[in-house]
C-alpha cells in the first residue's frame, strides 16, 4: 500500500480533465465527472483519481467522506484589479440615477477617481485592501488569480503597485500573477500630452516595470488608447519579454482584440461588442478570450459577450470576475458562473472549464492548475451539493466547504481531518 498525505472521497468529482490543453468551445461541455471516486494527495501533488474502490484498494492514509458533495478544481480568476484607493459609491448611485460610465469617466470621474485615492493611499492601506479582497476570493474558491496594477499612472506609482501585489504573493495561500496596467487610461496631467504619455509607457514605465510583471495589458476604448497607440504599447511589451493581455471591445468596437491576437497576445478580454468577423484571427493566433459578465451585469448594459457563438466557433472562452474599483465590485467566481450560464447561454459545463482548465491556459499555467489531474497541484474545493451543476442555479450564495491549496486547507468549514471549523 502506498501512504496519502489526504484522500478526499466524494459524491462527485468534477475533474475538467484533460487539461492539458486550452480547451476548444466544441469540447467544453464535458466537466470529466466521475461518480463516487477519489483524488489522492501527497505534498502539494495529486497523485492519483479514480473510483473510491480502486483508490483505496491501493492507497492509504487520512480519508475525507464527502458521499453528499462535490469537489471541483480551484477556480483561476485570469482578469482582477484588486489593488486601489477610495470608493466608487458616489458614481455608483449616479448609475442608479440613469448615468453612464462614459459620462463619469468623461466628466473626471471613474478611473481618474481611483487614480487619485489611490496616489494618497499609503502601503500600508493599499496592502490591507487588496489582501481583504484576495482572501474573500479564496474564501469563495479562487486559488490562482491574476492581479493588475493600473491605478498609479505613473511610474513610480505603477512599479509601486507591482511591488505590493509582489509582497502580497509572497505571503497569501493564494498564487497570484501580476500584470502591468500603466496604460489603463490617460492622466489628467497628460490630457492635452497623449503621445508624452504614450511614450513615457514606452520608454520608462514598461523597463521599471517589467522585472515585476508577467504580463502587459492595455485599455484599447473610446476615451482611452486608440488602436494605434495600444498597438505601440503592446509591440513594445513583447519586445521587453512581457506576455500581452488586452481590455478590448467592451464598450465599442475598436479591433483591438484582432490587433492583440495578431501580436500573440496570450488573452483578450471583455468582447462585449465582438464581431464574429474576427473570430477566426482570435482562433488562428491562440490568444483566449476571457468574457467578464459581471461587469456588464454591474453596469447595467444590455449586450453581453456572445458566448454561444463563441463556443461554436471553436473558441476556448475563459471567464473572470473582473473584480475592479467601479465597474465590478463581486469577488465570487461561482457568481461569474451562474451569470454566464444565464445570461450567455453556457452550460454548467462549458462555465466551468471556462473558469478552470481555459482560464488556467491564458496564464500560462495550464500544466500545473486547472485540472484534477495526476502531477498537478491539489487545488481543490468541497462545494456543498451533490453536482456541481447546482453552482451557477443556486445563485448569489458561496457553496464552498473547503479551500485546498496545493494540498493544503487553508479556507474550511468541516471538521478534521482537515481541521477546525472556521
Amino acid at each position: 500500500m502506498k501512504t496519502a498525505d489526504l484522500i478526499v472521497a466524494a459524491g462527485q468529482i468534477a475533474t475538467c480533465a484533460p487539461g492539458n490543453l486550452p480547451r476548444p468551445g466544441t469540447l467544453m461541455d464535458n466537466a470529466g465527472v466521475l461518480r463516487d471516486s477519489a483524488i489522492v494527495i501527497r505534498g502539494d501533488t495529486i497523485q492519483a483519481v479514480g473510483s473510491r474502490r480502486e483508490v483505496l484498494n491501493e492507497w492509504n492514509g487520512d480519508i475525507l467522506e464527502l458521499p453528499n458533495s462535490t469537489v471541483v478544481p480551484g477556480f483561476v480568476d485570469p482578469h482582477t484589479h484588486p489593488l486601489f484607493g477610495g470608493s466608487r459609491l458616489r458614481e455608483f448611485l449616479l448609475r442608479s440615477r440613469g448615468a453612464s460610465y462614459q459620462e463619469i469617466h468623461a466628466s473626471g470621474g471613474g478611473i481618474f477617481s481611483t487614480v487619485r485615492a489611490t496616489r494618497e493611499a499609503s502601503d500600508e492601506e493599499l496592502t490591507a485592501r487588496a489582501k481583504d479582497v484576495l482572501e474573500r476570493m479564496m474564501a469563495h474558491g479562487t486559488t490562482t488569480v491574476e492581479v493588475k496594477s493600473g491605478y498609479g499612472l505613473s511610474t513610480e506609482e505603477e512599479v509601486r503597485e507591482l511591488h505590493i501585489l509582489r509582497e502580497l504573493a509572497r505571503t497569501l495561500d493564494m498564487d497570484l500573477v501580476p500584470t502591468f496596467l500603466g496604460a489603463h487610461a490617460i492622466p489628467p496631467e497628460f490630457a492635452d500630452r497623449r503621445h508624452a504619455y504614450v511614450d513615457l509607457v514606452i520608454q520608462e514605465m514598461i523597463p521599471a516595470c517589467r522585472e515585476f510583471a508577467r504580463y502587459a495589458d492595455i485599455f484599447c476604448e473610446e476615451g482611452a488608447f486608440t488602436l494605434e497607440e495600444s498597438r505601440q504599447i503592446l509591440t513594445a511589451a513583447r519586445e521587453a519579454g512581457l506576455g500581452l493581455r488586452i481590455h478590448a471591445e467592451e464598450l465599442t468596437y475598436q479591433g483591438g482584440a484582432r490587433m492583440a491576437a495578431e501580436l500573440g497576445a496570450a488573452s483578450v478580454d471583455h468582447l462585449q461588442n465582438l464581431p464574429e468577423s474576427d473570430f477566426a484571427a482570435i482562433k488562428k493566433s491562440g490568444s483566449i478570450p476571457i468574457l467578464t459578465p459581471g461587469t456588464t451585469f454591474f453596469l447595467g448594459l444590455e449586450r453581453f459577450a456572445p458566448a454561444r457563438a463563441m463556443l461554436e466557433a471553436d473558441l476556448p472562452v475563459a471567464l473572470a470576475t473582473d473584480f475592479n474599483a467601479g465597474s465590478c465590485q463581486t469577488e465570487s467566481m461561482q457568481a461569474i458562473l451562474s451569470l454566464a450560464v444565464l445570461r450567455t447561454r453556457m452550460t454548467p459545463s462549458e462555465a466551468l472549464v471556462a473558469a478552470t482548465v481555459n482560464a488556467a491556459h491564458s496564464l500560462g499555467l495550464g500544466s500545473t492548475v486547472g485540472s484534477l489531474e495526476v502531477g498537478k497541484k491539489a487545488d481543490l474545493l468541497v462545494l456543498d451539493m451533490p453536482d456541481f451543476a447546482e453552482l451557477p442555479y443556486r445563485f448569489g450564495g458561496n457553496y464552498v466547504r473547503a479551500v485546498i491549496k496545493s494540498g493544503v486547507a487553508v479556507n474550511t468549514i468541516l471538521d478534521s481531518p482537515l481541521g477546525d471549523p472556521l
